[in-house]
């Protein structure tokens, strides 16, 4: 016996123990995957399926509901039910935990939560396992129970939170939100079921969404409950029984609650005050940089665009050279020394749009402040390069600059607001809009630099071991091991290739998006919504990029590799899934590639890298501009060269990291600089997604005169929406595009979905300005300046075509079907090459008059650039689109046209003009060519033995009438009259007072009966 009469017994024997945190760690792990894989398989293989409901469809509904994506389709639903069910065991487990772990003497409350919390989660396996589709009635009911139960689990849970404050503040955040939420659920969902609004129960779906996560967290908040308990299992020997175990409520004292209060997010956002301004002011000062570079290769383009040719200030380019001059060791001494004044130089380029010439000397500014940028960046990150904590922090403001870029161009319809292009000034002398924020950032970079003015940054000293050396040139590489040139030449290319690649395909969310589409019906994704997915992927690298044993992996490589192989080689969802690991790929390698860099020498090193850019970023070009540059046949339609070439070198630089040993983490921020990052990617989500529902499609597009059955079908070469003054176009284009009322237009020279245009959509202001579907083209992989095509009705289905061009330029059109009246009606929209290849332009004309004459007899409007005289004989394009196509021209006696053409079938033609370009400046530099038709309620009588015999236009036919003689919804606005609106004015066109005007067309018999009409009025008014 023991002693005081105690059994001996021997030692309990511990035979396996487990942190109670890892429950909760794995219900959370495991609810997340369940429904965010289950909706990544839905979305890609039943996307249309599952954002159908019983009203509406694709493109009006463009989110999945809850029910739709996990319970109706396989294999997303068996997934996420063998999910769930695994789920199970964690929950039960956590609501027993968590009574254990608040339960009071005398106190039912504990229990009564605990019991609300297990008829939660059996409810929960209500709704989960009965889908709507299988009973619709058991699983609402379920679904509302368990919203129900939800109130007493999340009041109860938090109140009886004692033993840590953090949480408590977390789940009152958490409850707090989620039923927040459930006010704007239940009112879109009224709107979608009482009121049947188009894109409404997307909307629902959303929030639907929001509170499966909100209420995933709050139950991962138990994580900070458990941190401190641990299940033991003891082996108690033979005989022995186990007693129970008494449990005390833990009691928090007046100085534990202190503690934690200073745990609190409020708490560390205020003790954390000073360096909290310097993350942003930093991430600022970064988007400016970013700024900067994406827009000096616009500008330069417009210089070489509007001479037709090299203009010099190509060189301009290598202004990201300037790092270079770190070489000096002077100049370098000096670059650290002066971060104010190097930032004051790189903000000079967002000033820049206060300078209104013809972009001259705002380009060279801009230019300017780009190699300022490159210097300073290049200088303080070799300045780090010791300091793997504050090099870290650099290289992620960095990144989240970057971000920032393409969450504003994301709102702004893929237009950086702080351009120097772009300009917030409303000036009727140059009658410019152009929908720019330039003074807000003006501001914002004011408050930065001001910040960084007054923060006192003391010199990063190098380790003592290296203060023996005069020269910090030869000492201070890493003493592990000496550098060669194999691994400067691996790092500096790496380096280049890397910043070319993120500049190339994800300084916009939609351009990978670009180079997924395909057409109509739509079969991947769009740039909005989805450009949100595109961020989320970069904001995933960023967070990722610290975990140096993933990131350094061999499978990674390989993923990032097999990433860019996707992206080209399919199209669609698949093609986007691959751009997407691309970018989480390239993003996450950033801090990673600096640090191999800044081992050497910063003047030849970074000269080396930003080399290694231009040549890419000219490449790029190359491909498509090869009639306009040196040695261009080379890369001719050759984007799968500058890809895999800019892949490769990255690889070249991966191959050259250091990897750490397995779970190593060398590159660690601040725990300060940690919280900041990560709250600033939540904080861009969800923006991302405000910005997404702020931009939803209300209502569907309508014709501007659908009483009349009228189509205005226009033609328009924009010119990269560029102005004559090196000014953004796209929203002086729609102001045009609705005053003349044109519901179908083909726009030309329209892809700027690549570097030198800018990384944006042409189509993405316009077409939701104006509520019209829209159609880019031709991806920008394809090699060609662009066609798009934007249509007030509906696109049934569309095709891209590249036509034939063995000399010039690829020339691309698209072959649409539309929905017109209940017609379906063809338009093809296409850019013939010019004077230079006429073996090119018969080519193209030949397979264009195919498409058109393969679609008769269905009525086709043909949009186009041409380059041909009216009536030219072949070979030249007119006569081969007319009499091959079986096609008429809208006005065969207009015999002033050359670049544009209008050409139409089976509908009647009403009305024709063309417009000025606009002035002061101009918007492009050819005119706005348009047509209005009338569809036929019965298909016309089209001309017989069409396919035997060349067909012949009878110019008789043409008859040409006053504006009097036609109804009012087939006349254009007088506005346009004199000197016009905005600088659009009739041109060309004769009218019978002989001023410039449009032209009216009546056949003689609607002719003969109008003046009898109005002869029998004049008749009755004199008697």
């Amino acid at each position: 016996m023991a002693p005081n009469g105690a059994t001996d017994y021997a030692s309990p024997k511990l035979v396996a123990s487990l942190p109670v945190r890892s429950i909760a760690v794995a219900h959370t792990l495991l609810s997340t995957s369940a429904f965010l894989l289950c909706l990544a398989v839905g979305v890609g293989l039943h996307f249309e399926r599952i954002v159908k409901n019983q009203y509406w469809g694709y493109p009006h509904e463009w989110w999945p509901s809850v029910s739709a994506t996990i319970g109706d389709w396989y294999p997303e639903r068996n997934l996420f039910q063998i999910l769930i069910a695994v789920t199970s065991g964690p929950r039960f487990a956590l609501v027993g935990a968590s009574y254990l772990l608040s339960r009071r003497p005398a106190s039912s409350v504990p229990g009564f939560v605990a019991i609300c919390g297990l008829l939660r989660t059996l409810a929960c396996g209500g709704w989960v396992f009965i889908t709507s589709s299988d009973a619709a009635d058991p699983h609402d009911i379920a679904m509302i129970s368990y919203i129900v139960l939800n109130i007493p689990w999340m009041v109860g849970t938090t109140v009886l939170t004692t033993s840590e404050q953090r949480a408590r503040t977390w789940r009152r955040v958490l409850g707090s939100a989620f039923f927040a939420t459930l006010v704007p659920l239940v009112y879109w969902y009224i709107q979608h079921k009482v009121h049947r609004r188009a894109g409404a129960y997307s909307i629902y779906a959303l929030f639907e969404w929001s509170l499966i996560l909100l209420d995933v967290a709050f139950d991962s908040i138990a994580v900070l409950d458990f941190k401190r308990l641990e299940i033991r299992v003891l082996d108690l020997g033979e005989g022995a029984s186990a007693s129970k175990a008494h449990l005390a409520p833990p009691i928090a004292g007046s100085e534990q609650h202190k503690a934690f209060a200073s745990e609190t997010l409020l708490g560390r956002i205020l003790g954390y005050t000073s360096e909290t301004r310097s993350f942003l002011s930093q991430t600022y000062l970064a988007l400016v940089f970013w700024t900067n570079l994406t827009a000096l290769p616009p500008m330069i383009f417009y210089s070489s665009v509007w001479s037709m040719g090299l203009s010099g200030e190509e060189v301009l380019l290598f202004s990201s050279l300037s790092p270079a001059l770190l070489s000096s060791r002077r100049i370098r001494e000096f670059v650290l020394a002066q971060p104010f004044l190097l930032q004051l130089l790189i903000f000079g380029g967002n000033a820049a749009y206060k300078i209104d010439d013809e972009g001259a000397v705002r380009l060279r500014v801009v230019a300017f402040a780009v190699g300022a940028g490159c210097l300073h960046h290049a200088a303080r990150w070799w300045e780090a390069r010791k300091h793997p904590t504050e090099l870290s922090a650099r290289v992620g403001t960095f990144s989240l600059g970057l971000l920032l870029s393409v969450l504003l161009k994301f709102a702004n319809f893929s237009l950086n607001p702080f351009w120097p292009i772009m300009s917030d000034a409303e000036r009727p002398d140059l009658r410019m809009r152009t929908g720019g924020l330039n003074t807000i950032g003006l501001v914002l970079g004011g408050l930065a630099l001001l910040d960084l003015a007054l923060r006192s940054e003391p010199p990063l000293l190098p380790p003592a071991a290296s203060t023996k050396s005069a020269d910090p040139e030869k000492k201070e590489t890493p003493s592990t091991a000496t550098p060669t040139f194999a691994s400067f030449l691996a790092a500096s290319t790496g380096f280049g290739a890397l910043v070319f690649l993120i500049h190339w395909l994800f300084t916009d969310s939609g351009t990978i998006i670009a180079w997924s589409w395909e057409g109509y019906p739509i079969r991947g994704p769009t740039a909005m919504p989805h450009g949100t997915l595109t961020l989320l992927a970069m904001s995933l690298g960023v967070a990722l990029s610290h975990a140096r044993s993933l990131v350094t992996s061999r499978e990674w490589l390989i993923a990032g590799c097999a990433g860019s192989w996707v992206l080209y080689a399919t199209k669609g969802w698949p093609a986007f899934s691959g751009g997407a690991v691309l970018g989480t790929f390239s993003l996450s390698l950033l801090p990673s590639f600096v640090e191999a860099i800044t081992e050497h020498s910063p003047g030849s090193s970074f000269f080396l890298a930003f080399f290694i850019y231009n040549i890419l970023n000219l490449a790029s070009v190359w491909t498509v501009a090869y009639a306009f540059v040196p040695a261009g046949d080379l890369l001719r339609e050759r984007t799968d060269i500058v890809l895999f070439a800019a892949v490769g070198l990255v690889s070249l630089g991966f191959a050259n990291l250091k990897r750490p040993p397995s779970a190593a983490i060398s590159l660690t921020p601040p725990p300060g600089m940690i919280r900041c990052l990560r709250i600033s990617l939540v904080v861009l989500l969800v923006l991302s997604a405000a910005v997404v529902y702020h931009r939803r499609r209300l209502e569907l597009p309508s014709p501007y005169h659908s009483e009349a059955r009228l189509v205005t079908a226009s033609i328009w070469t924009v010119h990269f929406a560029l102005d004559g003054r090196m000014w953004e176009s796209q929203r002086r284009m729609a102001d045009i595009i609705r005053e003349a009322e044109i519901d179908i237009i083909g726009l030309l020279e329209s892809d700027v979905q690549r570097i030198v245009g800018g990384n944006r959509d042409i189509t993405q202001y316009i077409s939701s300005t104006l509520n019209m579907y829209a159609d880019i083209g031709p991806s920008p992989s394809s090699n060609t300046w662009g066609a798009a095509l934007l249509s007030k009705f509906p696109i049934l289905n569309s095709t891209h075509h590249l036509l034939p061009s063995p000399h010039g330029e690829l020339a691309p059109a698209i072959h649409a079907t539309l929905d017109v009246y209940g017609t379906l009606v063809d338009v093809v929209v296409a850019h013939n090459g010019q004077e230079e290849d006429p073996l090119d332009r018969e080519l193209q004309s030949t397979e264009l008059a195919r498409l058109m004459r393969e679609a008769y007899p269905r009525p086709v409007i043909f949009l186009g650039y041409v380059v041909t005289k009216p009536h030219a004989k072949r070979p030249a394009p007119y006569e081969i689109l007319v009499q091959d196509g079986l096609m008429l021209d809208v006005d065969p006696a207009d015999e002033e046209r050359w670049c544009e053409y209008i050409l139409f079938r089976g509908l009647n033609r009403v009305a024709y003009a063309r417009l000025n370009r606009g002035s002061n400046p101009s918007i492009t530099d050819t005119e706005l060519q348009v047509a209005k038709f009338t569809v036929p309620t019965e298909p016309l009588k089209l001309w017989t033995n069409a396919f035997d015999q060349p067909f012949v236009v009878d110019l008789s036919q043409f008859n040409r009438v006053d504006e009097s003689l036609v109804p009012m919804p087939h006349r254009f606005d007088p506005k346009f009259r004199g000197y016009g609106f905005r600088g659009h004015y009739f041109q060309v066109l004769r009218t019978e007072d002989g001023t410039p005007g449009p032209m009216y067309y009546l056949s003689e018999e609607e002719k003969a009966a109008k003046l009898d009409a109005m002869a029998q009025v004049s008749e009755c008014t004199q008697q």
